[in-house]
């Protein structure tokens, strides 16, 4: 595996234990962001998988929904999309 790629798990791990520890995110931005997540993993798993449009939309969509309330989860999905970006994701 890739160094980017590695890097690009280790966001996601570092986003999910955000997730995980910040209760009052609502249920919607939540889900979007899971699913986004799981997407994301997917592509990296099987990168010849078909995988929707833009995995990158899909994290800022979810962005919207809570980057003034919630910073921190801003910050690590940005990473997220940078390290896709990176990638060619």
């Amino acid at each position: 595996m890739s160094e980017a790629k590695r890097s690009l798990h280790e966001i996601l791990d570092e986003l999910h234990t955000a997730l995980e520890a910040a209760p009052e995110i609502g249920d919607e931005a939540r889900n979007d962001l899971r699913k986004a997540v799981g997407d994301i993993r997917s592509a990296l798993d099987e990168p010849d998988a078909e995988r929707p449009a833009s995995l990158g939309d899909q994290l800022n969509q979810a962005l919207e929904r809570f980057e003034e309330s919630h910073p921190q989860l801003t910050s690590i999905v940005g990473r997220v999309a940078d390290a896709l970006s990176d990638i060619g994701i």
